[in-house]
């Protein structure tokens, strides 16, 4: 602590640098890479790839230690912003939404299983 108060000219500056510091780390980090990895994970989903698998490459790729949980609301909650936004994910080939499509095969699914 120290240490950063010697390289700053005032206790202000230093404040300042320990905090953005801090948004870079934790669940700001988190989020941030999440965002920027959002899209490769919806074309990997849209491919039936299983979520844990992806889960275990978003932890390597990033040195994160989320769990299927984790990702599975971190992927709600960017799939909400994004469709707020206007911005969700879309298939490259056809243009389809990619939630939509994943939705439409859950409820083939679930009627078939009925």
């Amino acid at each position: 602590m120290m240490a950063n108060f010697a390289i700053h000219s005032s206790p202000l500056d230093a404040l300042t640098h320990a905090l953005s510091e801090q948004s870079t780390k934790g669940k700001g980090r988190l989020e941030q890479d999440f965002r920027q990895a959002y899209p490769i994970l919806e074309q990997h989903i849209a491919k039936k790839m299983r979520k844990k698998i992806l889960v275990d490459q978003f932890n390597a790729a990033y040195k994160h230690e989320l769990n299927l949980i984790q990702f599975r609301k971190l992927l709600n909650e960017e799939r909400a912003r994004r469709h707020a936004e206007g911005d969700a994910a879309r298939c490259q080939s056809c243009g389809h939404l990619l939630v939509e499509a994943e939705e439409q095969t859950a409820f083939g699914a679930a009627e078939e299983d009925a």
